[in-house]
């Protein structure tokens, strides 16, 4: 999240988000495989959605994905075939 956070910091909506520390608002999502994480980077990065894939060293292994701060209409459909992560 940090690294996103750092890569797109000139955006206006990371600017946005970072104004306001006590409204910060984060969901985590439930992927139940690589192939749908790295599948998700495919069609982000085709749609021109900035985000970042993080690979896990030295296993490398795709762990997760964070986009940087975006209205939530702009990107929500592409998240719809996963759920709310409960731990």
């Amino acid at each position: 999240c940090v690294a996103v956070i750092h890569q797109f910091y000139d955006k206006e909506d990371t600017q946005k988000y970072l104004g306001d520390v006590d409204r910060m608002h984060k969901v985590t999502l439930e992927a139940t495989d690589e192939e749908s994480i790295v599948k998700l980077s495919e069609t982000l990065s085709s749609k021109g959605i900035d985000h970042k894939l993080w690979i896990e060293q030295p296993e490398n292994i795709p762990t997760c994905i964070a986009t940087r701060p975006y209205a939530k209409e702009n990107i929500q459909e592409n998240f719809k075939k996963f759920k709310l992560f409960k731990a």
